[in-house]
C-alpha cells in the first residue's frame, strides 16, 4: 500500500534503506584483518576461506586490508591524545575525592595507539581470526565504532552443545562479545557455524551446499543493519513533559507497572547484563564498550510500552480532498503535502484517498530498566512521533539525564504505533473492525517485544503473523521499523480483502524475537503466563512458521 520512500517519510528515517539480502550484499564494503594462518585453527582458517569466496560471489565490496586504511591528520591525531590527557586528569580528580571512579584511566598504550597514522575507513567493516592481541583488535584499528562493524571468527566454544539452552548461549555471546571487542561472532566448528549478535539470537547452520543462501540471509544483514542505539539529538526533547499522575497517563502507567508479576511468570524477560560485569580486557575497553553503547551502564532485553489513545484521522476522498487542499492537491499515490501536518495520497481499495498522518504517543520503560520491576517513578518515558519527527517527554520532577536512554527499538515501538493508528483510521472510515477502532479511541494498545517467539498453533483470532520471510537484520536498525510498518499495513489490506476482522498483528523478526499489540499488558501476560507452551526465548518456535504467511 505504501512505498519504502513513503514509510521513510512517515517515520522520518532520512537515509537509504536497502531491503532485500541482495540490496544488502551490493552495499556491504568489508576487508579482512591481518592473521598468519598458523596462529588460527584448522577450523577457523577454513571458514574464513570459504567465507571470503562466498562473499566475493555474492558481489560484496572486498577491500584489500592495504586499501581499507586512511591517514588520520596529524590534527586529529592531536586532538585524540588531547582527549586522553583531559580524561585521565578528570580520572586522577575523582581518585581524590572518591573511591571509584566512573571515569577510566587510559594510559600510555592507548595513547600510544592515538597516535597511529593509519585507520580503518568509516563504512568498511572488519573480518578478524581468532583472537588477536591487547591493543591490536579490529575496534584498536577503525575510524568509526558506529559506521563500521567488527566480526571475530572463533572456535565454537566447548560448553555450547546442541542441547544448550538460552541462558547460556546468552551468556556465552555477552562474553565473547567484550572479551573480543566485536559486533558479531562466528562460531565454527569442522560441520557448523553459530551467529551471535546483539539480537541475543543464536542460528546454527551447516557447512554444507546452503552456505550461500545462510550468509545471504543470516550475517550479510546483520552486518548492513547494524545494532544503532538511538540518542537526544534525534528527538526533540521536553523536561517535565507529563503528568504521570493525571487521568491520561496514571492507568496506563498502573497497567505499565502490575502487568510485570504476570509477565515474569513467562520466563521471556531475563534479567540484563550491567556492562561493568562483562569480561573487558581493561577499563579503557569497558569505556569503548559504554560508548558504543550511547553510555548506556547496561543492556536488558525485549521492551513493554503503551501506546495512548489516539485521534482517528478523518479519511477523504478525491472529492473531498479537492475541497480541502484546493490547488495543493496532491494528485499521484505517495505524494505528500504539509499544510501545518502531513498529509498522504494513497490507494486502498481501488480509490485514491487522502489522509493526515496521525500523531502518535507511547509510554516506554527507559532502556536498561528490570522490565518485569520497573520502578514507575524513574523508569517511565513518553515517546511521539509527529510528522515524521520524534519526540522525548519526561513524567514531572524527572530530569532526563544521561543514565535515561530511550529503547533500542524506539523506532519499531513508534512504526507499530503509527501503523496503529493508520489502520484504524482505515478500518473507521470503512465501518470494519469496530473493536479494534474503539480501543484505538478510547485506551490504546499494548505493544511487547521479546527475544523469542508464539507457538504458532496458539495465535489468538484475529491476530496476524508477518515478518518471518525479512532478513536477519539486527534490533533498532531502521530496516527493522520499515518492516514493521509495512507488514502490519500488508496483513491488514489481507485481512480487510478476505473480509476477516482484525484485531492485531504479531510481527516476527527472524533470529530476533517478537513484536506483538495487544488491548493491555496485563492481557497479555494471562495469554502468555496461561500456558507456558505459548511462547518461548530462543528460536524453538521460529521454525515452525510458514514462510509463505498465508493468513
Amino acid at each position: 500500500m505504501f512505498s519504502t520512500d513513503t514509510i521513510r517519510a512517515i517515520l522520518g528515517i532520512e537515509e537509504s534503506v536497502q531491503l532485500t539480502p541482495l540490496e544488502m550484499a551490493d552495499k556491504l564494503n568489508i576487508t579482512f584483518y591481518p592473521y598468519s594462518e598458523h596462529d588460527v585453527s584448522p577450523h577457523v582458517f577454513a571458514f574464513a576461506t570459504l567465507l571470503e569466496k562466498t562473499l566475493f560471489e555474492l558481489k560484496a565490496n572486498i577491500v584489500p586490508y592495504e586499501e581499507s586504511l586512511e591517514r588520520v591528520s596529524v590534527r586529529k591525531r592531536i586532538r585524540r591524545v588531547v582527549r586522553i590527557l583531559i580524561n585521565d586528569i578528570g580520572y586522577f580528580f575523582q581518585r581524590i575525592i572518591k573511591k571509584n571512579p566512573t571515569i577510566p584511566f587510559i594510559g600510555i598504550s592507548v595513547m600510544k595507539s592515538a597516535l597511529r597514522p593509519k585507520r580503518i575507513k568509516a563504512g568498511i567493516s572488519v573480518i578478524a581470526l581468532g583472537e588477536q592481541a591487547t591493543g591490536n583488535l579490529p575496534m584498536d584499528n577503525t575510524s568509526s565504532f558506529r559506521k563500521s562493524s567488527v566480526i571475530t571468527i572463533l572456535d565454537r566454544p566447548d560448553n555450547i552443545k546442541k542441547e544448550t539452552v538460552f541462558q547460556e548461549h546468552f551468556d556465552t555471546a555477552m562474553h565473547l562479545f567484550a572479551y573480543h571487542m566485536t559486533n558479531i561472532v562466528l562460531a565454527v566448528d569442522e560441520k557448523e557455524w553459530i551467529v551471535y549478535n546483539f539480537n541475543a539470537s543464536h542460528p546454527v547452520y551447516q557447512i554444507d551446499e546452503n552456505f550461500k543462501e545462510h550468509v545471504l540471509s543470516a550475517l550479510i544483514p546483520k552486518i548492513v543493519a547494524p545494532i544503532r542505539p538511538y540518542r537526544f539529538s534525534e528527538f526533540i526533547v521536553t523536561q517535565n513533559g507529563f503528568d504521570p499522575h493525571d487521568e491520561d497517563h496514571e492507568r496506563l502507567i498502573y497497567d505499565l507497572t502490575y502487568s510485570g508479576t504476570l509477565l515474569e511468570k513467562t520466563g521471556l524477560y531475563p534479567p540484563g547484563k550491567k556492562i561493568e560485569d562483562l569480561p573487558f580486557r581493561n577499563k579503557f575497553y569497558e569505556w569503548i564498550g559504554k560508548i558504543h553503547l550511547d553510555n548506556r551502564n547496561g543492556m536488558s532485553y525485549g521492551f513493554l510500552a503503551l501506546q495512548m489513545p489516539v485521534q482517528i484521522s478523518p479519511v477523504m476522498n478525491h472529492k473531498e480532498a479537492e475541497k480541502f487542499f484546493g490547488d495543493s492537491i496532491p494528485l499521484s499515490e505517495g505524494s505528500f503535502v504539509f499544510d501545518t501536518h502531513m498529509y498522504l495520497a494513497f490507494s486502498f481499495d481501488g480509490e485514491l484517498l487522502y489522509m493526515k498522518i496521525p500523531d502518535v504517543w507511547v509510554l516506554s520503560q527507559r532502556s536498561g530498566c528490570d522490565k518485569t520491576h520497573m520502578d514507575p517513578e524513574k523508569d517511565i518515558l513518553k515517546m511521539g512521533l509527529i510528522d515524521g519527527q520524534m519526540h522525548l517527554r519526561s513524567p514531572k520532577s524527572l530530569e532526563l539525564t544521561k543514565e535515561y536512554k530511550p529503547s533500542f527499538d524506539t523506532k519499531v515501538i513508534l512504526a507499530h504505533a503509527v501503523g496503529n493508528a493508520i489502520v484504524a483510521s482505515l478500518s473507521a472510515y470503512k465501518g470494519i473492525n469496530s473493536h479494534f477502532v474503539t480501543m484505538m479511541r478510547t485506551q490504546g494498545v499494548a505493544l511487547a517485544h521479546w527475544h523469542g517467539y508464539i507457538n504458532p498453533n496458539m495465535i489468538p483470532e484475529g491476530w496476524f503473523t508477518h515478518g518471518i520471510q525479512n532478513p536477519h537484520v539486527a534490533c533498532s536498525s531502521p530496516q527493522s521499523a520499515v518492516y514493521a510498518l509495512s507488514g502490519k499495513l500488508d496483513v491488514f489490506i489481507e485481512a480487510f480483502a478476505k473480509k476477516k476482522e482484525y484485531r492485531g498483528d504479531i510481527h516476527i523478526e527472524p533470529h530476533h524475537g517478537t513484536n506483538i499489540t495487544f488491548p493491555s499488558l496485563v492481557e497479555l501476560g494471562k495469554y502468555l503466563s496461561g500456558d507456558m507452551q505459548v511462547a518461548v526465548l530462543g528460536n524453538a518456535y521460529l521454525y515452525l512458521y510458514d514462510h509463505n504467511e498465508n493468513l
